[in-house]
């Protein structure tokens, strides 16, 4: 197997530079000191190259290394003035930055098959009975699915690195994992394969393993995410689950001090209220989701976690091959539409 080092190499080994004359040409930029820069960019990128050639040898999970196209300018040219210098300069970033993105997402691609570390395909078509249930298709034509305020810390859109390494984990562990997560029948089992895979998440591996939040564990967000009672996963719904009857969604035209309280007796964090700009129109009518909200739905069950621990019994409601070929979304987490946050946000042990 060649290394990426070595297909990626030739276009940016130093010696091929030409570098101009000496004499400094008539122009409104310091020319001598650009090119300079010039050839410290190409000198990084003999480091990024090294780089390369020891992720390919320990076998670790690709990292995004920025690298110079093989159609790139050898030498620096001289330009009139400084604006054109710029211009050239955000060019010349913009195909470079391209590039290393084309390489790395070819380099992780190889990883994961290497690995059986493959995550789903998107979904991208949307039924009109799916739409009732929260999905919608996103500019970009992939499925998004609308999920509880009170998942907004696991699964918001600007999410961190770690949070988008538990959406890899989680995705990974459906479609490649699949026959080794139905056979976890104790939340025991499935801490245990979450210690056997995690290591292909490197970002949550070294946030779990540093972890001195005792009432933070991962794998057992993870599962929380995984269950009905999130209301996540659009797997299999819970029939029977609460609805609500009075929508607490106030219009924009009224105030934040109009907004209802969370109140336990009506309302559970659980709920989708279908609130966010997408989901109601102008006249503050629901156009993606339907009143009362939807079913609870999740790819397993978790029964009584706080009485029996790591001996809890897990039941998972799809088969392997059905978690296999579940079709990745996006999750779109709505905003409160309470007045006071309380203690309802991320997971808790008591949510099981």
């Amino acid at each position: 197997m060649s290394s990426w080092a070595n297909i990626v190499k030739k276009p940016a080994v130093i010696q091929e530079i030409a570098v101009t004359s000496d004499t400094t040409p008539n122009t409104d930029y310091d020319h001598k000191f650009q090119e300079e820069w010039f050839l410290r960019e190409r000198a990084r990128q003999a480091s990024n190259l090294e780089s390369l050639e020891k992720e390919t040898q320990s076998q670790c999970r690709p990292k995004w290394v920025s690298l110079v196209r093989p159609d790139a300018p050898k030498a620096l040219p001289i330009f009139k003035t400084a604006e054109h210098m710029h211009l050239w300069e955000r060019d010349e970033f913009n195909a470079n930055h391209k590039y290393s993105d084309q390489i790395y997402e070819q380099r992780l691609e190889e990883w994961r098959v290497r690995n059986n570390w493959l995550l789903p395909p998107f979904k991208t078509t949307v039924s009109q009975e799916e739409t009732t249930k929260g999905f919608y298709i996103s500019d970009s034509g992939l499925a998004v699915y609308i999920t509880p305020f009170s998942t907004g810390s696991d699964l918001s859109y600007d999410s961190s690195q770690i949070q988008e390494s538990i959406l890899d984990m989680m995705w990974g562990l459906i479609h490649s994992r699949s026959d080794e997560l139905v056979a976890c029948t104790t939340v025991g089992e499935f801490k245990a394969l979450f210690e056997r895979t995690v290591h292909l998440e490197p970002d949550l591996r070294h946030a779990h393993v540093y972890n001195r939040n005792k009432k933070l564990s991962f794998p057992l967000k993870i599962l929380w995410l995984f269950s009905q009672k999130a209301n996540v996963f659009p797997g299999m719904a819970r029939p029977g689950t609460a609805r609500w009857t009075k929508d607490p969604v106030c219009p924009d035209s009224r105030g934040y001090m109009f907004w209802p309280r969370f109140d336990t007796k009506i309302y559970t964090k659980s709920m989708v209220f279908f609130n966010t700009k997408r989901s109601r129109n102008s006249a503050n009518k629901i156009v993606i989701g339907k009143h009362g909200g939807r079913e609870e739905t999740g790819i397993c069950v978790v029964e009584r976690l706080k009485e029996h621990g790591d001996a809890a019994k897990i039941r998972w409601l799809l088969s392997a091959k059905q978690l296999h070929e579940m079709e990745r979304v996006g999750f779109e987490p709505e905003h409160s539409p309470f007045r006071t946050d309380t203690d309802y946000y991320s997971y808790s042990s008591d949510d099981f």
